[in-house]
């Protein structure tokens, strides 16, 4: 089971609705317990420092996971077919024409 950082004992789930989510491992080994804190869609700042502090008090598999209102693009993967995409805007960005001419060795 998953706890939130204040543990309290309440389960880290996808029904709690908040932005952004930091997670990391308490203890060590086997002994290891996932553990998280909850910072608002707009606290980007704070979850960065949140994160960055627990890599610094040693802790393993810090990482965090958003799910932001404004995010750009809808949930899931779009594709671009035509020249557009799915909702109908013109899309002409390409590797190819951002990379610059192919280099040989």
């Amino acid at each position: 089971m998953l706890h939130d950082a204040a543990g309290s004992g309440r389960p880290c789930t996808a029904e709690i609705d908040l932005g952004i989510v930091v997670y990391w491992l308490e203890g060590e080994g086997e002994a290891a317990t996932p553990v998280c804190e909850f910072f608002g869609g707009q606290a980007l700042t704070q979850a960065l420092a949140c994160a960055e502090e627990r890599r610094r008090q040693g802790h393993r598999h810090v990482s965090i996971s958003t799910e932001l209102d404004d995010h750009v693009g809808k949930p899931g993967v779009s594709a671009v077919e035509g020249g557009r995409t799915p909702d109908g805007e013109v899309y002409e960005w390409s590797k190819a024409g951002r990379a610059g001419k192919a280099r040989r060795r």
